[in-house]
């Protein structure tokens, strides 16, 4: 024999129930309405909590973009309740886990989200979960880490943490969990060094595994990780059962140390390659100009009375000017041609596989360039003319060594600066 309660029962079971209970506006994740152990557990009161949504309270749901990804598997799952592990965001700043289903009612022709939340924090079960160490480890890995992982080497079976799969943009339920889903996140030019540095380590010939790579996100980009790990289980013969690992995001420091290796080998104003970075690539070409028994010719070039410029218009003009001459160049030189910033005002042009002749023709064709295009200045809707002098030397003919061809232009390019400038002079003939 059935019975009818009150309306009153019901309320009081939502308001009874021992887990937090929120009811969510399915296209915002706003909350509409919530029981007391809800706000307890949030350290708020009612009418705080009820200001908030899915996406400020638990941490992982990012934007609103995010939350519909999320509606739409809520949705798929009916009419069984979508369950996923997370962390609810307390009052004083701290996150504590959840276990939450929600499915999916409706009342008064509207569709709504129940969402039961268990905090885990508080379940006896937890408690005597942490009791045992590898538990204890479990935990302290993936609350130190940015994510953390654990192979079963036997069945592949591989867990990821939750916070692993927000790192990269995966929802709770997604990410198979097997060692295929990790193989095939792992980039293309690093997936050999990496699987054979974890080989090393399963077959017991490291201590540890550790890997830098790059791994592939949900939305197909990739971040850097610094990944480690051990075998924490072998057999009677020694072989591994058991792998646990973390993975750290380095990819803000790997940005950071591309951005000094790249001040340190380009000129900041110009963009072009600096004295240093320049002598390697200049060192790097003689070298193949040697081999293929081909001519190198280079060229010193130092623009003409650029202090003038600078005392005249002030030195972000003279700034100015660099970067039109940088511009007007890379618009004319060959694709094989490199120009570098060797000081000042003054420039290194590289010309592989180039003669004496051939350079020439092309320093004067930079030089009518020059002519036609001044450099403008917008904000004193003015014209500044300038030229350049140019000293060139070419291997084998005036020496066989580096230094000796950087030396060879500079006083070729001197001769041309007391000549007047707005010369090219070629540097006599070694004797070698």
């Amino acid at each position: 024999m059935s019975r009818c309660f009150p309306e009153g029962f019901y309320k009081a079971i939502f308001e009874g129930c021992s887990d937090a209970i929120y009811v969510l506006e399915p296209q915002t994740s706003r909350v509409l309405d919530a029981n007391t152990c809800a706000w307890q557990d949030l350290g708020m009161s009612r009418e705080q909590l009820l200001q908030h949504s899915v996406i400020s309270l638990q941490q992982g749901v990012e934007n609103e973009e995010h939350w519909a990804q999320i509606a739409e598997l809520i949705y798929a799952a009916r009419p069984q309740a979508f369950t996923f592990i997370g962390r609810h965001y307390h009052q004083h700043g701290t996150y504590f886990p959840v276990e939450v289903y929600t499915s999916v009612i409706e009342f008064e022709g509207q569709e709504l989200f129940l969402s039961i939340a268990r905090n885990l924090d508080r379940t006896s079960s937890q408690r005597e979960a942490f009791r045992t160490r590898d538990a204890r480890l479990t935990y302290a890995l993936n609350e130190a880490a940015d994510g953390m992982w654990d192979w079963n080497t036997i069945t592949d079976e591989v867990f990821f943490s939750p916070q692993l799969k927000h790192l990269l943009g995966y929802l709770p339920d997604e990410m198979e969990p097997n060692v295929k889903t990790w193989v095939e996140a792992v980039h293309d030019t690093d997936r050999e060094r990496v699987m054979g540095v974890l080989k090393a380590h399963v077959e017991g010939q490291t201590d540890r595994y550790e890997a830098e790579y790059q791994l592939r996100k949900r939305d197909g980009g990739y971040i850097w990780v610094r990944d480690r790990g051990r075998v924490c289980q072998r057999d009677a013969d020694g072989n591994a059962l058991r792998v646990v690992g973390m993975c750290h995001d380095i990819t803000r420091s790997k940005q950071l140390e591309e951005m000094l290796r790249s001040q340190a080998s380009y000129d900041h104003l110009t963009g072009l390659l600096n004295r240093r970075a320049g002598y390697i690539h200049f060192s790097k070409q003689l070298s193949y100009a040697q081999r293929y028994h081909q001519e190198l010719t280079i060229c010193l070039i130092d623009l003409d009375h650029f202090k003038n410029i600078n005392d005249s218009f002030g030195h972000l003009v003279g700034d100015a000017v660099l970067k039109h001459f940088v511009s007007l160049m890379n618009g004319t030189l060959r694709r094989s041609d490199s120009l570098m910033r060797w000081g000042g005002e003054e420039f290194l042009l590289l010309l592989p596989n180039t003669d004496i002749n051939s350079a020439v023709r092309l320093i004067s064709q930079l030089k009518k360039e020059l002519k036609r295009y001044p450099a403008i200045l917008e904000q004193e809707v003015c014209e500044i003319a300038y030229t350049f002098s140019a000293g060139i030397s070419c291997y084998p003919s005036h020496s066989p060594t580096l230094d000796g061809l950087i030396k060879c232009a500079d006083d070729a390019l001197y001769l041309a600066k007391g000549d007047g400038r707005d010369l090219i002079m070629i540097s006599p003939p070694a004797d070698i």
